[in-house]
């Protein structure tokens, strides 16, 4: 038998929220850190435009033919 403290809950999860098979729980604070170290900033374009002019001055920058072929 399953008993639980009062300080702990439970949660039922709607099956559609875990249609894609895994579902992972974690505290709003590390989810926010997470989405904050993904955000694209003005010195990251920067410094991939020096690496994308680097690549394609020593011939090694690939060249895109059209745009299906950039999205796979």
């Amino acid at each position: 038998m399953l008993t639980l403290n009062s300080m702990e809950k439970i949660i039922t999860i709607p099956k559609d929220l875990i249609k894609e098979g895994e579902l992972i729980l974690i505290p709003r604070r590390k989810y926010e850190k997470l989405l904050e170290n993904q955000k694209i900033t003005e010195e990251d374009v920067l410094r991939w435009t020096r690496e994308a002019k680097i690549l394609k001055k020593i011939g090694k920058l690939p060249k895109l033919k059209s745009w299906t072929s950039f999205k796979k």
